[in-house]
């Protein structure tokens, strides 16, 4: 009798050997450093929901979505980052198997293949898993959307389960990241021009508007988006495994040129799925704010587009062998998968060497201040949620500017460390005041990263 493995569970064991050799090689971080802050908030909210402790949410506001994917690590794994970074792993590769699935259907099995397999060592995918970043979370909506307008469509029931669903799918896609307006813009159109009912039609066009406007609204849009990145830095600095060297702008050419060819070649082709017509249009949106979730668009583009390209041209080049069918796919695959493993290698000695960003560097000295629960502290900083993970004290936003220095140590009075980068625009009247208080406070480091000021009032005693 012969046994047949199922596609479900080869697709379970390459995930077990995938995640399984991104963690023996040391490529994911289990310290409380290189968090995205957008991720760290919603791991505080589903750590504090569990276990019964004041929410964050007052003084953090609403964070994104992405704590409803992080709802099983409260439950399970609360306080946990090794959990959080293995979870993100397994999402990050629901995201690839969703890409192959779409690939598979629309290029064929050999371009599915070729593209998921160079997108799951890509060091962009394994960067973001390590911070867990808005970038898988966001491919991973996109698909999920992509499947679920599929069976909405063949459910045919205006208000059924699947409708309320999407728009589920929706409000997490906007809230990750800018370019996550993609989704809802390509449902709308899609809707616009090809419904199949006239009544859903018109649920989906309204409901979609109205959630979207609604988290837009609750949100206050993207409080913890970077805005007017350089797309050829973004794009360079994708490429490379160490996150401290200087973005390579050849890398980073190479890689804007590669995509333009792209999408200049699939013009016509681009709007004519779900799919890619939302990769096209969170690349459009999500430039305002090129950062690595961005950068994950460009690639998968690139990847899932460029690929059916080149082996389509290679095969009409020479298809009396095998070589010269795929000759130059393979070459290719092969230039790629080897700067990208070489990159993997050199993100790995970074996590080896312990090696922190100028502002994780910040963070940890802080931690470092927090460590005596003999001394009081409570601390205001630049990147709160990340903060207080690592320091497992309280941790509050920067508050505002005030008129002068006596005017901000009267709206700070508990505060005893204020950590943030002076040289940012948005912190420039903050530094100012600060500078104003003269003995009040003390520099306890001043780094390329920012600044520790510890407020030397704040930790007199109470009967003073």
């Amino acid at each position: 009798m012969q046994y047949r493995i199922s596609d479900r569970h080869l697709g379970l064991l390459a995930m077990i050997i995938w995640g399984g050799a991104i963690l023996a090689l040391g490529l994911v971080r289990f310290e409380p450093y290189g968090l995205d802050e957008g991720a760290a908030r919603g791991l505080l909210l589903n750590w504090s929901v569990v276990d019964n402790i004041a929410s964050p949410i007052v003084i953090f506001g609403l964070p994104d979505f992405r704590a409803l994917f992080f709802v099983p690590l409260g439950l399970y794994w609360s306080g946990s980052i090794i959990a959080a970074k293995v979870y993100t792993l397994m999402m990050a590769f629901s995201a690839i198997l969703l890409l192959y699935s779409w690939s598979r259907r629309t290029n064929g099995i050999e371009a599915a293949l070729i593209s998921s397999s160079l997108l799951a060592i890509s060091p962009l995918m394994i960067t973001q898993v390590d911070a867990i970043g808005a970038g898988p979370y966001l491919l991973l909506t996109f698909g999920l959307g992509a499947w679920l307008d599929k069976t909405y469509r063949a459910a045919q029931r205006p208000l059924s389960g699947w409708y309320f669903l999407q728009l589920l799918a929706v409000g997490t896609s906007v809230t990750l990241h800018p370019a996550g307006l993609a989704y809802p813009l390509a449902l709308m159109w899609r809707w616009y021009k090809d419904p199949t009912d006239v009544g859903q039609k018109r649920h989906v066009l309204i409901g979609v508007t109205i959630i979207t406007t609604l988290v837009l609204v609750m949100r206050l849009g993207w409080p913890d988006i970077a805005w007017w990145n350089n797309p050829i830095t973004t794009l360079g600095l994708a490429n490379m495994g160490n996150p401290l060297e200087e973005p390579g702008w050849v890398i980073g050419s190479l890689s804007a040129a590669l995509l333009l060819l792209v999408l200049w070649l699939e013009r016509r082709t681009l709007l004519n799925d779900l799919m890619s017509s939302i990769l096209l249009i969170g690349l459009l949106i999500g430039l305002a704010a090129a950062d690595a979730a961005w950068a994950m668009l460009a690639l998968v583009l690139v990847l899932y587009r460029g690929i059916p390209r080149l082996i389509t041209a290679n095969q009409a080049l020479n298809k009396n062998s095998l070589a010269g069918r795929y000759g130059l796919v393979m070459i290719v695959t092969v230039i790629i998968s080897t700067s990208f493993m070489l990159a993997d290698k050199s993100y790995a000695r970074f996590v080896k060497d312990g090696e922190l960003s100028p502002e994780d560097q910040l963070i940890r000295l802080l931690a470092m201040e927090a460590s005596d629960t003999k001394q009081p502290f409570r601390a205001a900083s630049q990147w709160p949620a990340r903060s207080m993970i690592a320091c497992k004290r309280d941790v509050l936003p920067l508050p505002p500017p005030a008129k002068d220095g006596e005017a901000l140590l009267r709206t700070i009075k508990g505060i005893t460390h204020l950590t943030f980068n002076p040289y940012n625009p948005a912190y420039r009247e903050l530094g100012r005041n600060i500078a104003q208080l003269g003995a009040a406070t003390q520099t306890l480091a001043l780094q390329q990263g920012g600044v520790i000021i510890k407020i030397r009032q704040a930790s007199k005693p109470a009967t003073q």
